[in-house]
């Protein structure tokens, strides 16, 4: 089985990440680290890091 799909899955974790923050706004979650972000605008970045990944390094 090849699982060459999990090659740089920090890149990953931090596109989730942004997905959740950027849902949680739109339930109308405060994140105070987030303010200056809108939802649309996390959507898009973490979009981009998922497909235009070359992985994040250590």
């Amino acid at each position: 089985m090849n699982l060459t799909f999990f090659v740089g899955y920090r890149t990953y974790l931090v596109a989730m990440a942004m997905i959740l923050a950027a849902a949680a706004q739109v339930l109308g979650v405060d994140l105070p680290n987030f303010d200056s972000q809108s939802a649309g605008d996390l959507l898009m970045q973490a979009f981009a890091i998922i497909f235009l990944r070359k992985g994040i390094a250590r």
